[in-house]
């Protein structure tokens, strides 16, 4: 891997370890004007719709932290192991939630052009809710062998 995109993967990862509002003007530091981040909850096309995504997504937490456990690097790619730290108040009365996932990233000009996040969106949000977990877990366990 480059240097610029080491230095830049450390940026992301910094900037994941406690996400806050304040340090969203540091994006244009670490993605390209284009990124494209996918995630389960949908695509995010350009810096400032990224922007928006993220401060759309702080607003509502308590906190959320990301704690990278494994980063390989490949031609222009990296794969990145995060379990994510956060708390929102309507799930599960505010108690403090724990997520593993992993994200896809290549790399154009020295930062991050496109970005796949990987998670379980049900585990993070509908289990949460206390009808529809329920019902979740109902359905989950009748698939068990």
């Amino acid at each position: 891997m480059q240097h610029a995109q080491q230095v830049t993967l450390n940026s992301l990862a910094a900037f994941y370890q406690n996400m806050q509002p304040e340090q969203l003007n540091q994006l244009a530091e670490i993605y390209h004007q284009d990124i494209l981040l996918v995630d389960p909850v949908g695509q995010h096309h350009g810096l400032e719709a990224l922007e928006r995504y993220f401060s759309s997504l702080l607003k509502n937490l308590r906190y959320c932290r990301f704690e990278v456990t494994h980063q390989h690097y490949f031609d222009q790619c990296a794969l990145l192991l995060w379990r994510m730290e956060y708390a929102h108040p309507s799930l599960q009365k505010g108690a403090p939630q724990s997520l593993e996932g992993s994200s896809y990233l290549t790399f154009r000009q020295e930062r991050v052009n496109f970005q796949r996040d990987y998670y379980d969106l049900g585990a993070m949000l509908y289990e949460k809710v206390p009808l529809l977990g329920s019902v979740i877990r109902a359905l989950k366990m009748r698939l068990k062998p």
